[in-house]
């Protein structure tokens, strides 16, 4: 007697998915490795004397070239409409990758990267979003690590001999908290990290404040 049940295209569909699951990781090991090149000249920004520092953006900003071309061969993986399928064997990378960017691009600038300047340094089309796309929690994710480390980088300023930097960074972090302050953030992994800015925010403050009773400001002016 035959069997009326068929699970055939059923067992052949989740072969199927699971061997593009493992290409799609293995991609995403590639991603890491290029996140740890730029994690690895970034660290220096805390030993590098502010004079040095843009010898070293220009070094971060040429690893991103690689990270582009892993994005694009990843992209080209994820099969039509299927972002939301697959997008969690990314994400955690993609904000760090991301945090990177906009850390780059404080020590660069000293302003906030946008969202859309990440798209645009990861050269992410708006043609892919239903492949690849940056996800707005990604980004805001990243912005929460970006303060994290700038609490760091206060401290090591001051350790070179640098205080204006700490001032600059004070100025700079109250600005993102507020404005993180101003979005409403549901009660999830996010907002539990936004709640921790407010610590790093109190770090740089008391770092400004013994640079200012000290009288170490005079040399702001010089």
């Amino acid at each position: 007697m035959t069997s009326s049940v068929d699970f055939e295209p059923i067992l052949a569909e989740l072969e199927a998915n699971k061997e593009l699951g493992e290409k799609l990781r293995e991609q995403v090991k590639e991603l890491e490795k290029s996140y740890r090149v730029a994690a690895k000249l970034l660290n220096k920004s805390h030993s590098t004397p502010s004079s040095e520092i843009q010898n070293l953006v220009q070094q971060v900003a040429s690893s991103f070239g690689e990270t582009r071309q892993v994005i694009r061969q990843l992209i080209e993986l994820v099969p039509e409409n299927e972002y939301y399928k697959w997008n969690d064997t990314w994400s955690m990378t993609i904000q760090r990758i991301v945090f990177s960017i906009a850390y780059t691009y404080y020590l660069g600038t000293g302003r906030l990267i946008t969202k859309e300047q990440v798209a645009d340094v990861l050269a992410v089309p708006q043609s892919e979003n239903h492949r690849f796309k940056l996800a707005t929690e990604e980004y805001l994710h990243a912005l929460v690590s970006l303060v994290n480390e700038l609490s760091r980088l206060a401290v090591n300023s001051v350790t070179l001999g640098d205080f204006g930097t700490p001032v600059r960074l004070s100025a700079f972090v109250k600005d993102l908290h507020t404005g993180f302050q101003m979005l409403n953030l549901k009660n999830d992994s996010l907002r539990k990290r936004f709640d921790s800015i407010k610590y790093d925010v109190k770090k740089i403050e008391e770092v400004v404040y013994d640079i200012s009773l000290r009288g170490l400001e005079l040399k702001l002016m010089m």
